[in-house]
């Protein structure tokens, strides 16, 4: 049975269908794209989606609250482990990095797109199907072992399989938006489906009789709302963008395969060193520990809302830049790693003191105190992986994903090594601890390839403002903490802003492009 808290949830979730396509059609009747001006087009992309991507997340963090207590740690780490094999490793190979060779084509030269689209899409659907004997490989793999894959486990993997068919034909709506710096479309398309995903999936959590049927039950889900969101952007991209027939060419499939088999290893080794943990956790501990550390990592996938779509974003501008204005490029990659540390720091100070409190929501006392302190160290991976992101793509849009890959490597033979070497002993603790490091030794290779490329990475004195703040914010929660966590929270925050102007870290620069971007005349000091 459903809480109280958790039905108010509910109303509140079907309440914003209404309420998102009413905003929707008066978005399309009001609004008007001012092309002269880049900086209020960032803040169009970036800040109305992540917007839509906070409420997405909230979403998100009701639904796992109402998801943790139907499963348990067993029947989440169950779930988790077929999701992350399906819904990372093998969704990523079916990307291909597909979707930033797309944008970075089509960015240019708008007319380029509907053959993009209709080539991309046809690479994905052919590699999703060379994936289902992999998928049968693995199961029969894991049949040999300690530990073997339960009949859920394996019908709820066969479902997520095939839902990477619809998952492609978005992916490729979700490209052609992004090259038409339409941003909003993308969030609004997530956002819906998503509200529909997790009504649908309460309600199967409800009907489900045990553990196991409800690990099934939430895979049937995945696929229905996936086919749904591809419908959905396939019929918008029609109406919005361009129509197009299906068409293949060959010299531009390989080189696109080509082109992007960098990108794709790039994500594959991000995966390897970010979850390969995952893996070795359910090998050496079962589907329980495994349940433990994911609860910790839902909470880590919220920390993920602002930096993609920033960066989305800000790529097509990066690729154009990366031709034609070089020290444009620069600056524009400074402004974006300011603001993402801005962000990054408060989230891994405030995120440590409240981990706890955390877990008790998400999951409740079955969590404790395990989630919670693999929580507390996971969250440090803030600052270094907020400027890692941003400049993988400042690389890519510079024509050097290859030299990523080097990057990648050395931090996914780091991390497997480490979590090869640690977890037996020290379990979910130690692959928390290694995920946090790996970023560091991801920065070091990041940085020689900026030098080559004369663009500066002043990442210490972009950060330091933002640190000190954020410890005095944290000694401001710590001590009205013990009040209560609400309390710390609004304490803090006000704090950290004080701590902030105080520091001098918004200068008139900054302060001039908060104004560009919300759309307000400014006029250069300069």
């Amino acid at each position: 049975m459903l809480s109280a808290n958790a039905r108010i949830f509910l109303v509140v979730v079907a309440a914003l269908i209404p309420l998102l396509l009413i905003a929707a059609w008066l978005w399309r009747r009001f609004y008007r794209d001012d092309h002269t001006d880049p900086a209020r087009t960032v803040a169009k992309n970036s800040l109305l989606p992540i917007a839509a991507n906070l409420i997405n997340k909230v979403v998100d963090f009701g639904f796992a609250v109402v998801a943790l207590r139907f499963l348990g740690p067993e029947g989440n780490g169950a779930y988790a482990f077929v999701a992350l094999i399906a819904g990372l490793y093998f969704l990523t190979i079916t990307n291909w990095g597909l979707n930033d060779l797309a944008v970075r084509e089509a960015a240019p030269d708008l007319a380029r797109a509907p053959r993009l689209f209709s080539i991309t899409l046809l690479l994905r659907l052919g590699i999703a199907t060379l994936l289902m004997p992999v998928a049968a490989i693995l199961v029969i793999g894991y049949s040999l072992i300690e530990r073997p894959l339960s009949s859920a486990e394996m019908l709820a993997l066969a479902l997520l399989m095939i839902h990477l068919y619809p998952a492609a034909l978005a992916a490729a709506c979700s490209a052609s938006f992004q090259a038409y710096q339409r941003m909003e479309v993308t969030a609004l398309v997530l956002l819906l489906t998503n509200v529909v995903k997790t009504l649908v999936g309460v309600g199967a959590l409800i009907i489900a009789p045990d553990i196991p049927a409800r690990v099934v039950a939430l895979a049937a889900v995945a696929l229905g709302t996936t086919t749904l969101n591809a419908a959905v952007f396939f019929v918008l991209q029609r109406r919005m963008l361009f129509r197009t027939s299906l068409v293949w060419d060959w010299p531009t499939g390989r080189e696109l395969l080509r082109e992007g088999f960098p990108l794709l290893l790039n994500s594959l080794l991000l995966a390897v060193f970010f979850r390969f943990d995952v893996v070795l956790l359910r090998a050496q501990a079962g589907a329980e520990a495994l349940g433990l550390y994911d609860a910790a990592y839902k909470v880590i996938n919220m920390t993920q809302i602002i930096p993609p779509y920033f960066v989305a974003a800000l790529f097509p501008l990066l690729a154009r830049y990366a031709v034609m204005d070089r020290a444009a490029l620069e600056r524009m990659y400074h402004r974006a790693l300011s603001f993402l540390q801005l962000l990054a720091w408060p989230g891994a100070v405030g995120g440590t003191l409240l981990a706890p409190t955390i877990i008790t929501i998400i999951g409740g006392q079955a969590f404790l105190p395990g989630a919670a302190l693999a929580l507390a160290i996971l969250i440090w991976y803030l600052p270094l992986s907020y400027a890692n992101g941003v400049t993988q793509y400042v690389l890519i849009a510079l024509r050097r994903q290859q030299s990523i890959t080097v990057a990648f490597a050395t931090g996914a033979l780091f991390n497997l090594g480490m979590n090869l070497a640690l977890i037996p002993v020290y379990g979910y603790l130690a692959a928390a601890t290694v995920t946090v490091a790996t970023e560091a030794v991801l920065l070091l290779p990041f940085l020689r390839t900026l030098r080559r490329e004369g663009v500066a990475l002043p990442l210490l004195r972009l950060a330091w403002r933002p640190a000190v703040a954020s410890c005095v914010m944290g000694a401001s929660m710590w001590v009205t903490l013990p009040f209560s966590p609400v309390a710390a929270i609004v304490v803090g925050m006000p704090v950290y802003f004080a701590a902030l102007w105080a520091l001098g870290a918004f200068g008139p620069e900054e302060r001039a492009l908060m104004r560009r971007m919300m759309g307000r005349s400014v006029t250069s000091s300069s």
